[in-house]
């Protein structure tokens, strides 16, 4: 790999040792991948911020950086952490868990994170333009990056992503490269995709079944341009959680310098009828509803708010409902009733990132596929999806 005369000193330790280590992981990762050279970024994003995730061993790694002399060298923005330092939760969780919980945040603040960014959609925290490099660590982020901005990034680790900040440059590899971007298969779905939830059914079904980057033919029927935004979100965030896929490419969605010369007569199909999705949706299961999974802005949450039939889910025993944001500047959100059903915003935590048995929750309903797929994964309780909104 080609190295300028400044990383040539930067892997001699002459900048420090958290810029040589920091440098050394993304050569080696490059390396590996055939990389010829590095790019500059002008955002990472980092994953891998709950304890509940990351454990002991990713605490004590973030402390050993941060004493080696760690600094972020391009804006940097993070993943949402656990409920447990949530002041409705704390109480929950043990002082020690709590404390870990706290103490990953502020190194990683330390470090050089935006204090108000830790979100699993940064680019709502700042957007990127076309054509920019990034890297990025959240599978929901990446593959909207690349396929609704046109932006470049490879699907980082958390400690890659970590180390690009540090470094300000990535691995020229991958999707920062646009041979690397064409499609392989052509999705045609049969039907219109009207719902959050049967988009997110239907990412699942697509990231399963999908080798390689899809050209997805699919007509969202919404005109309300919030609406059409979070289905698009979550049918992207719901095919990378099924797959490793960093790039599926929309119809009339993608940029259309992405796929312009694509003879669709030469890809392989698949075919999936909208109708069938709906098999996959329970009406009851849990009198807790959980959005925001990837987050919502809150005035796309107040937005969902209007569009659910509070009458409707009351009578499927909802009575709760949990709204993962994005840490709020001002005005603090917290919680409130609609006709009966208590609405509690939690901005710049992950439930699906948090042990929730300890907060005696048992079973969670959500519209989000994303979340259906990790809640029994990670979060040890069972998860349904409702086809509500």
């Amino acid at each position: 790999m080609y190295l300028d005369r400044i990383d040539e000193r930067i892997l001699n330790g002459e900048y420090g040792e958290a810029k040589r280590l920091a440098l050394k992981i993304l050569v080696s990762i490059g390396e590996a991948l055939g990389a010829e050279k590095l790019i500059p970024i002008s955002h990472a994003h980092i994953s891998g911020v709950s304890y509940f995730n990351i454990g002991d061993e990713g605490l004590e790694f973030l402390e050993d950086m941060l004493v080696k002399g760690a600094k972020t060298l391009v804006f940097t923005t993070a993943n949402p952490y656990s409920i447990a330092i949530h002041e409705s939760y704390t109480k929950y969780y043990s002082s020690d868990i709590v404390e870990k919980q706290k103490k990953i945040v502020d190194i990683l603040i330390r470090i050089g994170v935006a204090p108000n960014s830790f979100t699993c959609i940064p680019y709502k925290i700042r957007r990127p333009i076309y054509g920019e490099h990034v890297a990025w660590a959240e599978s929901s982020a990446v593959i909207y990056a690349n396929s609704i901005l046109g932006v470049y990034t490879n699907r980082e680790s958390g400690v890659s992503a970590l180390m690009a900040s540090i470094i300000g440059k990535t691995y020229y590899a991958g999707m920062h490269i646009d041979e690397n971007r064409t499609p392989k298969e052509y999705v045609i779905v049969r039907g219109n995709v009207k719902t959050i939830s049967l988009a997110s059914i239907l990412g699942l079904y697509i990231g399963r079944n999908s080798k390689n980057i899809p050209l997805i033919d699919v007509s969202i029927a919404v005109e309300n341009a919030v609406y059409k935004e979070l289905i698009l979100r979550n049918l992207l965030a719901s095919i990378a959680t099924t797959s490793d896929l960093p790039l599926a490419i929309i119809k009339n969605e993608t940029p259309i310098t992405i796929y312009r010369t694509i003879d669709v007569n030469l890809l392989e199909r698949i075919e999936v009828d909208v109708e069938e999705l709906k098999l996959f949706t329970e009406e009851k299961c849990s009198n807790t509803l959980f959005l925001g999974c990837p987050h919502m802005m809150p005035e796309e949450a107040e937005f969902i708010l209007n569009t659910i039939d509070f009458e409707e889910i009351k009578m499927l025993g909802i009575e709760k409902i949990l709204i993962a944001i994005p840490i709020q500047n001002g005005d603090k959100i917290g919680k409130k009733r609609r006709k009966g059903i208590e609405i509690e915003y939690i901005p710049g935590v992950c439930p699906v990132v948090s042990n929730l048995m300890t907060i005696h929750i048992n079973f969670l309903a959500t519209v989000h596929g994303k979340a259906h797929h990790y809640i029994p994964r990670l979060s040890g309780i069972k998860s349904c999806m409702m086809n509500i909104v």
